[in-house]
């Protein structure tokens, strides 16, 4: 019998058991397990296989009270990534030492539901006029339930009807797992409400309904939702109604598809070497290193944080890393400066690319000013040699910087000329300056511009490391969260085919789906 377990807070905790299947040596077993993978941060498992007496029960018995087979740690993201998605792996044993003999074999195979994307269009009638002077100002929230059972979450907001009682919005396209995680009947929230300019907007109705029954009411033309207040409220007509003017779900290749398929996240690190760090010897500096028992710098953990969870999804785990703002003997300072081994400023894994940041703090100046428009330039270079690969290679770099962009005009333009190519830009704020240019370029609400020129995609995300105390993993989950949409957003606006998985699909599988649910079996 196998025993799978996750590990929460830094402890395994048991998720499942396959069944216990007698007298064999090469065990193929039918069990498969739900899961629901992330691709922002590490997922870590294991599987124990044990051998039962007879009279034991597979369902309550101690593992310990049972015979030791072997043990196999992985991660989800080494599962997702293999070939064919399917990862084998030697069990261990019980002195950790590697079994000649015995192998795990885990397959993935993402939830089909998750693959959807929604195009749909919502109206209301007769809605509450709640103005003293004109008409309701009514936008729609969406919020599905999340895996709890009681808390909500937002997932989709539209855009904001004027002194209107009766609005049509706009189609909304929304891919199932941001919707429903792939489960249909996950119950949904749709919320009206009257726009005011101070964030105190008024509930018009609401009303809980799931995707299935939206689905079925796109195709029945003028069935309608009776909106209620809120709870407590009085129910009826009086709040009006709510219409599915159409439903459509496409089928659509995930970002596990092109990972199937062979695509590769490449990973660029810039790290600010500029004077407002303070001297690296002086313990306020922020890139003071106190040694094995002083913890790493706040440059190192984002390093940690963000390459931990990217060098899965890396080929080869060579990560080019570059500094800018530095001075190397009398030299003039360097924008973009290479940290790694040429030709291509390569480190292998992310302790090269530590290795090669220390060695770069003890042998370049920090000077000034902090500049972005020369790396992102660079890593545009790199993704631009990439475009037309098959399978595709995306590219993602990483700036650790500590204030304020000196070059911001250029910067823009650079940021603008890269959202044609297979590039996202991830900068993470160190320290506790003045960050208010990134959070410009960080244009979530509407795409950056230059005169006449407009970004083609967002592509940029900004967070400061002080928010997250420090912690590498909290840091990824918010800094990558965004990273497979814009992959994705990429592959579709130049019409890039998802490649056929490596290995043929196997007949037996198990977990996987970008935020969406997987199912694994050992």
């Amino acid at each position: 019998m196998g025993i799978l377990y996750e590990k929460k807070d830094g402890h395994w905790v048991e998720y499942g058991r396959t069944e216990m299947i007698a007298n064999a040596r090469d065990p193929k077993f039918v069990k498969t397990f739900k899961y629901l993978y992330n691709f922002e941060r590490v997922q870590h498992m294991k599987v124990l296989m044990v051998d039962l007496d007879k009279g034991q029960d597979p369902k309550t018995i101690d593992p310990d009270c049972c015979n030791f087979l072997g043990l196999c740690e992985f991660t989800i993201s080494e599962v997702v990534t293999a070939a064919g998605r399917t990862l084998r792996k030697p069990l261990t044993k019980k002195e950790g030492k590697p079994s000649t003999k015995s192998l795990l074999v885990m397959l993935a195979e993402e939830v089909s539901n998750c693959k959807d994307l929604y195009r749909f269009q919502l109206g209301a009638s007769n809605l509450r006029n709640v103005e003293r002077v004109g008409r309701s100002d009514p936008f729609l929230q969406i919020s599905r339930m999340k895996e709890d059972g009681i808390t909500w979450l937002p997932v989709y907001k539209t855009a904001v009807r004027k002194n209107n009682l009766n609005p049509v919005w706009d189609e909304i396209t929304v891919r199932a797992t941001q919707l429903n995680n792939g489960d249909l009947m996950c119950p949904l929230k749709l919320e009206v409400f009257d726009y005011e300019r101070n964030g105190s907007h008024r509930l018009l109705g609401q009303v809980t309904t799931n995707t299935e029954r939206m689905l079925e009411m796109g195709s029945q033309h003028g069935s309608v939702l009776p909106l209620q207040g809120a709870p407590g409220k009085p129910t009826g007509g009086e709040y009006g109604t709510l219409q599915v003017k159409r439903f459509v779900a496409q089928p659509q290749p995930s970002f596990l598809d092109y990972l199937a398929g062979g695509t590769e996240i490449g990973f660029i690190v810039a790290v600010d070497f500029t004077g407002s760090n303070g001297d690296p010897r002086d313990p306020g500096s922020k890139h003071y290193f106190a040694g094995k028992h002083g913890g790493p710098t706040q440059y190192e953990q984002a390093v940690m944080g963000i390459g931990g969870v990217l060098e899965y999804y890396d080929h080869d785990k060579v990560f080019p890393c570059f500094g800018f703002g530095g001075q190397y003997d009398r030299n003039p300072t360097d924008h973009c400066f290479p940290m790694g081994a040429p030709p291509d400023s390569a480190c292998h894994g992310i302790a090269g690319v530590l290795q090669a940041y220390r060695t770069a703090l003890s042998t370049w100046k920090l000077s000034g000013p902090t500049l972005f428009a020369p790396v992102i330039r660079m890593a545009s270079n790199v993704a631009r040699a990439t475009v037309g690969s098959m399978p595709p290679k995306y590219t993602v770099l990483l700036i650790l910087t500590d204030g304020a962009i000196m070059d911001m005009p250029d910067t823009i333009n650079a940021i603008i000329d890269a959202s044609t190519l297979p590039l996202s830009i991830l900068i993470v704020g160190i320290g506790r300056d003045d960050f208010g240019n990134m959070h410009v370029l960080d244009s979530d609400k509407k795409r950056l511009s230059s005169g006449n020129r407009t970004a083609a995609r967002d592509i940029v995300q900004f967070v400061e490391l002080t928010k997250f105390a420090g912690d590498g993993a909290l840091l990824a989950k918010e800094l990558l969260a965004e990273l497979p949409g814009q992959l994705l957003e990429y592959m579709r606006v130049n019409n890039i085919q998802c490649p056929p998985s490596l290995v043929a699909a196997p007949t037996m599988m198990l977990p996987a789906a970008p935020p969406a649910p997987t199912m694994m079996s050992p």
